[in-house]
């Protein structure tokens, strides 16, 4: 009999306190704790979920930033996901000699498996954090082959395209999704993209979005778990402080996901189609 390669991921919203490591530490450490009690072998936390997202420039962000190596929220979820058993996925600020980026790290029982600095900046995030300066990546893992973005990159085809290009089968999504003053009735505009990016790529996303008001901005929360057809397996969940989960199967589904008989916008793809007409 062969042995299952399916387990459970969960999304938990949490409400940072800006410029406060430690009450964040104590907020995640808690999520985390939860999750894991629920079964989920993976735990993916919001954008910037260590220090907070609104800062005014950058020598604020700095502040509230940390370096991978000997930063305490890394520390702690490395120890938190070596105590359980446990994958953690979590934003925060990355200093890196004089840049700041908006990063997110995949930490397992062994230690930090990889660092993403966020690409594509949003509005003033543009004022506070340094843009990504290392593309999108995709690291092999006991769970599947994983890549990471960070909420505004879902906005950008070329996001998830590059890490389904590389093999993913699993894309992680910290994100600080806010209201959409156009917004109609139904799914939100983040959930669209998300979905949508999960079914044109044939990837399984796990965005988690942080929830609360910080300096006038609020946030949505809205958290979802997306199959690599595009359809939901939890959430949306509500504009509060919650966990989602959903059993999914990134290295099982990997022959379904390429055999597709009619869908199959990887496969099909014809690159030499998409230059401009002479």
């Amino acid at each position: 009999m062969t042995e299952s390669t399916a387990f459970t991921v969960a999304c938990a919203q949490t409400d940072p306190v800006i410029g406060d490591i430690d009450a964040n530490i104590a907020m995640t450490e808690n999520a985390i704790r939860e999750a894991a009690g629920l079964g989920a072998s993976l735990i993916v936390l919001p954008e910037c979920a260590s220090g907070g997202w609104a800062f005014s420039d950058l020598d604020e962000s700095r502040r509230a930033a940390q370096r991978v190596d000997d930063g305490p929220t890394i520390e702690a979820w490395s120890s938190l996901a070596a105590e359980l058993g446990v994958w953690v996925c979590g934003g925060f600020g990355e200093i890196d000699g004089d840049h700041v980026f908006n990063s997110a790290a995949l930490i397992g029982p062994e230690g930090v498996a990889s660092v993403y600095r966020k690409v594509h900046l949003w509005n003033t995030e543009n004022d506070a954090f340094t843009l990504g300066d290392r593309g999108f990546g995709v690291v092999d893992t006991p769970l599947g082959r994983i890549g990471m973005m960070i909420c505004y990159d879902a906005w950008f085809p070329e996001s998830v395209r590059s890490l389904a290009l590389q093999g993913a089968d699993l894309v992680l999504a910290p994100s600080d999704w806010v209201p959409n003053p156009r917004q109609q009735p139904g799914p939100s505009l983040a959930q669209i993209m998300t979905m949508s990016a999960a079914h044109s790529n044939q990837v399984y996303v796990a965005a988690s979005s942080r929830v609360g008001v910080e300096r006038g901005q609020s946030f949505i929360g809205s958290s979802v778990i997306v199959d690599h057809e595009g359809w939901l397996l939890a959430g949306p969940a509500p504009a509060t402080e919650a966990i989602i989960t959903a059993v999914i199967d990134p290295i099982g589904s990997r022959a379904d996901r390429a055999d597709n008989p009619f869908n199959r916008p990887l496969g099909d793809r014809r690159p030499e189609a998409y230059t401009s007409s002479k």
